[in-house]
């Protein structure tokens, strides 16, 4: 018998191959793919090890585990709305152009609000595994639908300059390191969805993080990343909780 692992059951998106479009586009719709991956490795993550949760001190580091997984798809998707897609609308002189994408941002909103809600308000001792799936499941599935399609809309965009594409990319990825991060939070729930071993997937920050990460920054909740399905130097580890398949 043996445990499953975070890849299922949200299926991971395979590295873009689109050799129509240029180097530029690709790379960022590549980028896309590695932050969306992540995501999903963490919602694997969470779906295959809650229901097995009943020690209040494992409660407890799962819920900052989820409020950390809260935050960084809220700043994921906030830094797109007020960023990325507006430089896409700029550049490109279309007017909209990303509407769709927005509305898949909003179709999952007010799922992904109550699921915050809860696991920053609830008390371990009134933790209830079956509450908590009606939370989670109340946005997952409008996300999931959005982190497949985004790929292919960035890969339409080659048409108005992947160069530009580039830029708006840079842009945001600025803003986000200006922050407000938590980086007790954020970079270890992040790092620790990161998997090496797939496609040759590789983070886009210099090799010494994983141990400023590591040595300090994994310290201050230390037992929540026992829930990642990654070390944070990008290997995949078996996830403590999950249940072992027949």
């Amino acid at each position: 018998m043996t445990k499953p692992w975070a890849d299922q059951p949200f299926a991971l998106i395979p590295p873009p191959t689109d050799a129509k479009v240029s180097k530029e586009t690709l790379a960022i719709a590549s980028g896309m793919a590695f932050a969306h991956n992540l995501i999903f490795r963490t919602l694997n993550a969470i779906t295959l090890q809650y229901a097995q949760l009943t020690k209040p001190t494992d409660i407890a580091d799962f819920l900052i585990y989820c409020q950390c997984f809260h935050e960084m798809v809220h700043s994921h998707h906030h830094h797109e709305e007020t960023r990325f897609f507006p430089a896409i609308e700029a550049y490109s002189g279309v007017k909209g152009i990303m509407d769709t994408s927005l509305a898949q941002h909003l179709a999952f909103e007010e799922g992904l609000k109550k699921f915050g809600e809860y696991v920053y308000g609830v008390k371990v001792e009134e933790w209830d595994a079956s509450v908590f799936k009606e939370k989670f499941d109340g946005f997952t599935g409008a996300l999931v639908s959005h982190l497949r399609e985004e790929i292919p809309t960035l890969l339409a965009l080659d048409k108005y300059g992947g160069e530009k594409l580039k830029k708006a990319w840079r842009d945001m990825e600025k803003e986000i390191v200006k922050g407000p991060l938590d980086m007790y939070r954020v970079l270890p729930v992040g790092l620790g969805s990161i998997d090496n071993t797939y496609s040759k997937e590789r983070a886009p920050f210099p090799w010494f993080i994983p141990y400023l990460v590591y040595y300090w920054f994994m310290r201050k909740h230390k037992g929540s990343w026992r829930f990642s399905p990654c070390t944070v130097f990008g290997q995949p580890k078996e996830l403590p909780f999950a249940v072992e398949e027949k």
